[in-house]
């Protein structure tokens, strides 16, 4: 079972530990940072594929439910609040689950699977050759072993492959759930073809001459994809090591 990242939006410090708890129980999650306000996490899930996220409704500045209609493309949410009220507007969302505190492990446990399974099917489902992409009203099937990288440009993705260019209407992460896995995710604006590499020159990979930046942030998720990202920076960061001492 694939490794799931999440992330906790929780301004009850005692209800937080609870839920960072449940989290650390259950080896399939990796939990990559909690906060007390919605703003605070802003920047951890611009930045980072976070495949679930456990929001509060009752949190300051901005409620949760604010804090997720402001989102383009929210991963998946499991409402966590102690008011049964807000259960309606929470699903008109498209929120996988809502968990009236208090919840239990069992209870918990059972929100998790309600991913897993979607995962589960949308994997089984998957044509490992190729994927079709939705744009302008047209739906194009595109080899997948053609594809040397896609490029995320607001709404949409660019998709390159060795003789052409594709626009898809679909956001990165969305992509990448529908890509293989010879893909990664090696940077919040770009996403890789593994087979193709030709070579790492600094902390840039190339493909058919195309140079496409590793981000840092995207070198510790849990992946073996993302280990291999791990290696390139080590490489880099000894030849930096070793240059600036060169010098002195």
């Amino acid at each position: 079972m694939d490794m799931l990242t999440c992330v906790v939006i929780e301004d009850q410090i005692p209800a937080q530990e609870i839920l960072k708890n449940f989290i650390d129980q259950t080896p399939q999650l990796q939990l990559l940072d909690s906060f007390i306000s919605p703003l605070e996490a802003m920047k951890i899930l611009d930045n980072l594929d976070v495949d679930i996220l456990f929001l509060d409704i009752d949190l300051p500045k901005l409620t949760g439910i604010e804090f997720l209609r402001s989102m383009r493309f929210p991963p998946k949410t499991i409402i966590t609040t102690a008011f049964s009220e807000y259960a309606l507007e929470g699903y008109e969302l498209d929120v996988v689950d809502y968990l009236l505190k208090p919840f239990s492990f069992e209870r918990f446990l059972k929100s998790i699977s309600k991913i897993q399974k979607e995962k589960t099917n949308c994997n089984s489902n998957f044509n490992k050759e190729s994927i079709f992409v939705k744009d302008k009203g047209q739906i194009k099937k595109i080899d997948l072993r053609k594809i040397l990288c896609i490029e995320s440009k607001g709404d949409f993705c660019i998709i390159i492959t060795d003789s052409d260019r594709e626009i898809a209407n679909i956001s990165l992460r969305k992509m990448i759930n529908a890509l293989g896995p010879n893909f990664i995710r090696c940077h919040k604006s770009h996403i890789i073809n593994n087979a193709l590499i030709e070579k790492i020159v600094g902390i840039q990979i190339v493909i058919n001459d195309r140079k496409i930046p590793i981000g840092r942030t995207f070198v510790t998720a849990p992946d073996i994809a993302r280990q291999y990202l791990q290696i390139i920076f080590c490489i880099y960061e000894h030849e930096d090591y070793q240059k600036r001492h060169e010098k002195v």
